[in-house]
Parts: structure tokens; sequence; C-alpha cells
């Protein structure tokens, strides 16, 4: 048996599955969360990038965009004492949050939080809060800036009947839930 092999053999698993692995913020540059999530898989470091799908109505079109749930931070698992300066130079990371140059890692709670809230194509799905007779105001499309009153969910669970008051009359009306927002 080559003893270097075994010595490379222990320091890989010991990067893949670190004894003393824990939970870290890694805050990135601006727009690079991708590339950071990349370069540290490629470094044999776990991370956690939970996204989130969102719509915006461009053009007279709901248009889908993915983007992270928390812009310009990931999520990074790693034993501090070996991986920290592998991690602090790395390209597109701007640092590891803490206290002063001291990181301070974060609960498995939270990372399992965020993770059980996750749905399909393992993107997160947050809790809108609507209720029944919430005031809703329209953010886009042609009631852009009116109010109404939220009424239900439509079967698909991205449409919403409001319903709008006009001329003295509650008009029911269905939109996509990201065209309005809850108002009180």
């Amino acid at each position: 048996m080559d003893p270097n092999n075994s010595i490379n053999a222990m320091s890989a698993t010991n990067a893949i599955n670190p004894i003393n692995a824990q939970w870290y913020v890694i805050h990135t540059k601006p727009s690079n969360e991708y590339r950071v999530e990349t370069n540290l898989s490629n470094q044999e470091i776990e991370v956690f990038l939970p996204l989130l799908e969102t719509f915006q109505y461009t053009n007279g079109k709901m248009v889908s965009k993915i983007k992270p749930l928390f812009p310009n931070y990931l999520f990074a698992r790693l034993d501090i004492d070996v991986h920290y300066y592998k991690v602090k130079w790395t390209r597109g990371v701007n640092k590891i949050l803490g206290v002063g140059s001291e990181p301070i890692p974060i609960s498995e709670k939270v990372i399992q939080t965020i993770k059980s809230r996750m749905g399909e194509n393992n993107l997160v799905k947050l809790d809108d809060g609507l209720e029944e007779g919430n005031i809703v105001q329209f953010t886009s499309g042609p009631f852009k800036d009116l109010l109404g009153v939220f009424d239900k969910r439509i079967s698909d669970g991205r449409r919403v009947r409001v319903l709008l008051s006009l001329i003295g009359v509650d008009v029911p009306v269905q939109v996509s839930k990201y065209q309005i927002k809850k108002v009180a």
C-alpha cells in the first residue's frame, strides 16, 4: 500500500465530507452567485444556492425568470480551518459572513427549513399570504395601480380572482397572481 495514495484518498474524503463541517453564508460579488457555486463545487465544497421563480410583465407578456432567493448570497458547508482561504480567494466571493474577520456558522435548521420549502424543479415556494378579503393593488397590466379585494385562487394556483370596484359594482377579474400585491 502506497502511503502517498492513502493520504490523497483521505484528504479527498475530508474535502467532500469534512469532519467539522458547518454551514456558512458566502457573500458574493453582484450577480456572481452561479460562478461562485460552480467554483466551490469544483473544489469539492458542498454548496446550496436556493432559487426562486419570479415573473415580470414585459411587453404585454408574463415572463418567467429563475433568480437566487437571496441575491448575492449562497450557503457553503465547510470546515472553516481547512477551507477558509480556499473560499475567501475563490473568484466571485466577497467574504464569508461573520463578525469582523471571524466567520460565524449558521444552524443546520436554517438550511433544512429552506430545503423543506422547495417544490418542483428544486425551486423555493414562498407563501404570498393572500387570504379572502385582503386589499390588493395591481402592479402591472391594464389595471395597474388600481385597488381591489382578493377573492380566491383559481385552479392552477398561478391565477387569482380579484373583485374590482368599477362604477359602484364589484366586477370579478382573473389575473396572474404576480400582477398583484397585498396592501393591507
